[in-house]
Parts: structure tokens; sequence; C-alpha cells
């Protein structure tokens, strides 16, 4: 992944390319970071490539998972089972190329936590790995932009009931291109008012000049 001030690749070189990772810079406390990496479902949403066919909670921290991954252009069918980490989130796929994603909090810089988010492969053999290469999931690149956006907006609108509760009951059930033509429509929305405004204010002005006001 291409480093940026946010969002960068970090560490050393994984041993036999079985790993690819991305460190998310989030300016939220490591003990607020740490709580939004126990909601699995939300974590996985935030990806802008997984399209949800399905999500079960099995409990026990197990998952039903049902997607198509737009990044490799391959459906995912699985169980995930979810393990409480010190630092963080181990989730573990049952079936699949990856066998595992970790989500670890850590300090970050200007006072904020970070968050390392690791796509493990080391479960397969490398053999194996050659063979499938086209089921690597590449989508991680993009996932670490959309939680670095996401958990930004939490930082910044979160004190806010309403905007919680459409991140929660809207915005997060939404398909990836739902969520894009709904900005769309935001900032059309905007503009148009904004162009209205503009377009009031040049006629009250005119009017004002011609009824010598």
């Amino acid at each position: 992944m291409e480093p940026t001030p946010d969002t960068e690749a970090d560490g050393p070189e994984p041993e036999e390319n079985d790993a690819a990772w991305v460190v998310v810079e989030t300016g939220l406390e490591a003990e607020e970071l740490f709580r939004i990496c126990q909601d699995v479902e939300r974590l996985f949403r935030i990806n802008p490539a997984y399209v949800f066919r399905r999500w079960e909670d099995l409990g026990g921290g197990t998952f039903r998972w049902a997607a198509f991954n737009e990044s490799n252009d391959r459906e995912i069918d699985t169980r995930l089972s979810a393990e409480r980490l010190p630092d963080g989130l181990a989730v573990a796929y049952a079936t699949g190329l990856k066998t595992r994603t970790t989500f670890r909090v850590e300090p970050g810089g200007g006072g904020g936590a970070r968050l390392v988010v690791t796509d493990d492969y080391s479960g397969t053999p490398e053999a194996e790995r050659e063979t499938r290469k086209d089921e690597v999931d590449t989508s991680l690149n993009s996932w670490g932009y959309g939680l670095h956006k996401y958990l930004r907006q939490w930082r910044r609108w979160s004190g806010l009931a309403p905007w919680r509760w459409y991140m929660r009951r809207v915005w997060q059930p939404m398909r990836p291109m739902a969520r894009r033509i709904v900005f769309l429509l935001i900032v059309i929305t905007v503009l148009e008012f904004v162009g209205f405004l503009a377009v009031f204010a040049i006629f009250r002005l005119n009017l004002e000049g011609y009824l010598g006001l």
C-alpha cells in the first residue's frame, strides 16, 4: 500500500509473503478504538469491496458470512470465529485461502491510537498459495482507507445521537454502491441549495435596489 500521512504500510517484510497489513492512524483514544474493534460486523461492513449477501450471528463469537468480494470477483461463504485479544481482535476463517485477520490497537502519532489490520495466509501451505493466487483478497488497501474515513468521522460526529443512528441503521446495512449513490445525492442537494440561496440573494439585492431600500 502506498504510504500516506494517515494510512500506510509498516513493519518488516512478512516472512514468505504470507501476510499483508495496513496501518490506520485514527486520532481516537486507545480505549475507544478497542471498543469499536469488538464489533465484528461493523468492521467487515466498512470494507467497500464487500457486497454482503448474509450476516448471521451464531453466538459464542461465531458468525456466518456470505458476500461478493469486488476486489477479486470471488464469492465468500464461510464461518468466522472472533477472538478478543488484549490489544484488539482476531477473526479466523473456516474456509478460504486467507486464514485470519487481526485488528490491533497501537499507540499512534499525535497522541491518538492507530489500528493495524493484518490479513494472514500462513495457515495455507506456500505451494497451495502459489496455485491459488487469484483468490488473494486484494481489498485490504481500500479497507484501510474505508476504516480511516469511518473512524475519523466517528471521532468528529459520534457525540451526535442522530449521526450514530444513521450510521448504524441506515449506512451500515447499505451496499457499497448504494452508499456512493447516497453520497452523490447529498452533494447534489447541497449544491442545489447553495445555488438557490445565491439566486435568492441576488434577487433580493436587485429588488432592494429597484425599490431604493
